[in-house]
């Protein structure tokens, strides 16, 4: 679904990232990559291998859409225990397929102090936010001083859907005046079911599709 922000259309993906197809840009945020190996660390029998799927759909995304850059707007591990010998080998073919692509990590909330892990991987890290064009990137952890339109995550939006007796919990891309917050992009993420008001525009996700959410 295609949206225009700040002059520039913006494409949402049901993939939970977002396309700028003009600078071949691949925006997504809060990947959480081991976060079942941070588990693991902790005592919690959590399986490993769902990174995989999360870096297989990048790969898609990536091949689909011709991208040259990706955005990832915090949050790309878990936290410093997520790096298993299997993921770093993983990493090291999934980056080394795609030397092609300019990787650029804002760094989230959950990312402090994994700054010497991440140095290893090829992003260019920015601690804060980071203007492109007319927006203003950034994780969303914090409240960020500017008039630029600002496409941020971190809080994992969801929307409660009442349909008869269906009752869903969906991700969702939330559209205010001045920001986009995208869904967490990880398959090993939860989320927090934002308050709907006539101030928002909000899009829910489904794996095939996405639709406008009625506020």
């Amino acid at each position: 679904m295609k949206i225009q922000v700040a002059n520039e259309d913006i494409e949402l993906l049901p993939e939970k990232a977002f396309l700028w197809q003009r600078e071949h840009l691949l925006g997504l945020s809060d990947v959480h990559l081991g976060k079942a190996e941070s588990y693991q660390s902790a005592g919690v029998p959590i399986p490993s291998g769902s990174h995989r799927e999360d870096l297989l759909l990048i790969s898609d995304l990536i091949h689909r859409y011709q991208i040259r850059k990706v955005m990832i707007l915090g949050d790309w591990i878990h936290n410093r225990f997520s790096l298993s010998e299997i993921i770093v080998q993983d990493f090291r073919e999934f980056f080394k397929a795609h030397d092609h692509v300019h990787w650029t990590l804002l760094l989230g909330n959950h990312e402090k102090g994994s700054v010497e892990i991440l140095n290893k991987l090829p992003f260019h890290l920015v601690e804060e936010e980071m203007q492109i064009g007319p927006f203003l990137m950034t994780h969303g952890h914090k409240n960020a001083k500017s008039k630029l339109f600002q496409i941020q995550g971190h809080t994992h939006p969801l929307v409660s859907i009442h349909e008869g007796p269906t009752r869903l919990k969906l991700p969702c891309f939330v559209l205010e005046k001045n920001a986009l917050t995208i869904p967490a992009f990880g398959s090993l993420t939860g989320g927090y079911v934002i308050r709907k008001d006539k101030g928002k525009r909000i899009f829910a996700v489904t794996p095939k599709e996405i639709f406008e959410v009625d506020v």
